[in-house]
Formats: C-alpha cells, structure tokens, sequence
C-alpha cells in the first residue's frame, strides 16, 4: 500500500504532494507495463517478461537531485534475471543533473531541505493511504 503526503515550507511558500510505496498494479511485470508511460523501457519490461528467472522491484518514491534539490516524485522499476539487470533513471528537470539511482520511499519531517528557498526542512504532512 502507498501513502500520500504533503510537503510544506514554513519559510516560503513551497508545496508539493508526493505519492510514496505501491499499489496493486505493481505486483507484477505484466500489470507495470499496462501503465508505464516510458516507450524505451516499456520494450525492456517486455524483454524482463520473457525472462524464466527474474525478480524485479518497483514503486513510487521521492527522487532529490544533489545539486539544487529538486524533488521529483516518480517510479523506481529495477528488474533483474539470472543474465542481466536494469535499473530506469531520471534527469534532474531544472539543472539535468543526473538523480540518485534509488528513491526515498520513506520521509519524515525535517529531513528535506526546501528546494526552493533552502532556508528550512520541509513539513510532512500524510493525509492518505492509496492503493
């Protein structure tokens, strides 16, 4: 199950809702390639599908770029089967840094600088579970 939250600044005026965990259309490859929007990864999950030992891990998580703390709320597919493995990634959309490899899945308050003002850790505010 996921969660929803909210993140807040107290300094500035910086909101931001993020969906964190999965649902049940994560259980399986099959079902993830029904809604993953990504046309180059669709053909390797198509590839992974085929595979007779795989296992793979996928869910919402919050991306933070190292170099100007832009948030970026998306999904973290990694599969991996007896010959290869594959991990999606993302650019940062303000600098095009590179983001971190894994996402956060679990958040707490004042663990998260603002990306916009930098001046305070944002407040997590959960207001649902979703599925």
């Amino acid at each position: 199950m996921g969660v929803a939250c909210k993140l807040s600044c107290g300094h500035c005026s910086f909101k931001q809702d993020v969906f964190l965990g999965i649902g049940f259309r994560y259980i399986d490859l099959v079902s993830i390639l029904e809604w993953y929007e990504v046309e180059e990864d669709r053909q390797i999950i198509k590839e992974f599908i085929n595979e007779k030992e795989k296992s793979f891990d996928c869910y919402d998580g919050l991306y933070i770029c190292h170099e100007c703390n832009f948030l970026l709320n998306k999904v973290y597919l990694h599969m991996k089967s007896e010959t290869r493995s594959y991990t999606n990634s993302y650019d940062c959309p303000r600098c095009s840094t590179q983001m971190p490899p894994v996402p956060l899945v679990n958040i707490q308050n004042e663990m998260i600088d603002c990306p916009d003002c930098e001046q305070e850790k944002l407040v997590v505010n959960f207001y649902m579970d979703w599925d």
